[in-house]
């Protein structure tokens, strides 16, 4: 496991095989961003580098499918799956503000019909996982269903955000449902199960599902960010609890039935290493019981490694 923009970032050659069979996609007419409260949504300038010094945020990748009814269809540095279902379909998050109709060309290059989408899911409210949201559900017409402690950020397009402040928003999402930990959603046979893991944001959440191959059955769980990336850990009074928010994710992730790991970030999770493996005949290669037990780990040292550095700081700073 690797915790590192490095394995984030991965920009090899494009997995062949392990993609289904599709007819080609028809074309997409994206529409104008959505407005917000303020009007025109408008990308500050902090936003723009950010997503420029990550390019796999809006690589092109061509849509797989990961297991049984579970497909990837988001660009190659963000994990943004589809799961199908017969009384419907239930995207999990929408990149970057921008990102909507690569995500929307690769849903329809499996064949799929946008408006058989009936929920788009949230992770957490950042703009790399809900800057392309507010237009997937105009386009699809699906439900936005998000962790009640994120839906008033995502409403308000991620600004003032407890550790971002205005400098990463998104055109404001409507949230149409709201969930809280361990609420099930159900649409048909299918299930969902959102279990709070805050501290990246205050909603933070990690959803796990079934999909079956034949009477194969594995729990996927798409894991939420565990991370800290330049939080203030200490004093933050836009975020009090967050220590302890975090200790709390830590031990959700740890403890969960994970059969197949998935994430937001994909190197969370050593995804794509793991698609190569399969690719070169290893089926089960996705396959990774530990997994979800391993990134827990990794994070939760990193964290406690971030908080020593910011308390030492602290000490120091008071040191006459």
């Amino acid at each position: 496991m690797r915790l590192s923009m490095a394995a984030i970032l991965l920009c090899g050659s494009l997995v062949q095989g392990a993609y289904a069979q599709v007819p080609a996609p028809k074309e997409t007419t994206a529409g104008p961003a959505p407005a917000g409260p303020q009007g025109p949504f408008r990308m500050p300038a902090s936003e723009r580098r950010n997503i420029a010094d990550n390019p796999s945020w809006t690589a092109p990748q061509k849509p797989f499918r990961i297991y049984g009814d579970t497909w990837y269809v988001g660009p190659r540095g963000l994990g943004i799956f589809l799961v199908t279902a017969p009384a419907g379909d239930v995207l999990i998050d929408g990149g970057v503000p921008g990102d909507a109709p690569l995500i929307e060309a690769n849903v329809r290059a499996l064949g799929i019909d946008l408006h058989d989408i009936k929920w788009i899911l949230n992770s957490h409210a950042h703009s790399d996982h809900a800057g392309g949201m507010a237009q997937l559900a105009r386009d699809t017409g699906a439900q936005v269903i998000a962790n009640a402690a994120d839906a008033p950020l995502l409403e308000r397009g991620g600004r003032d955000d407890p550790e971002y402040g205005d400098r990463f928003p998104f055109p404001p999402v409507h949230v149409a449902r709201t969930v809280t930990d361990g609420e099930v959603l159900h649409l048909g046979d299918l299930l969902l199960t959102a279990h709070s893991t805050p501290g990246h944001t205050r909603g933070n959440t990690t959803w796990t599902w079934m999909s079956c191959e034949g009477a194969r059955c594995l729990h996927l769980v798409d894991v939420g960010s565990l991370s800290a990336p330049g939080f203030r850990l200490i004093g933050n009074p836009k975020y009090p609890d967050v220590l302890e928010d975090f200790e709390h994710g830590f031990a959700v992730v740890a403890a969960l039935p994970c059969d197949i790991p998935l994430a937001p970030h994909p190197g969370m999770v050593d995804f794509w290493e793991r698609v190569a493996k399969r690719e070169r005949g290893d089926a089960n290669a996705l396959v990774d019981p530990a997994g979800c037990r391993a990134y827990a780990k990794d994070a939760r040292e990193s964290f406690e490694a971030q908080l020593a550095k910011q308390r030492a700081d602290a000490a120091s700073a008071r040191r006459p």
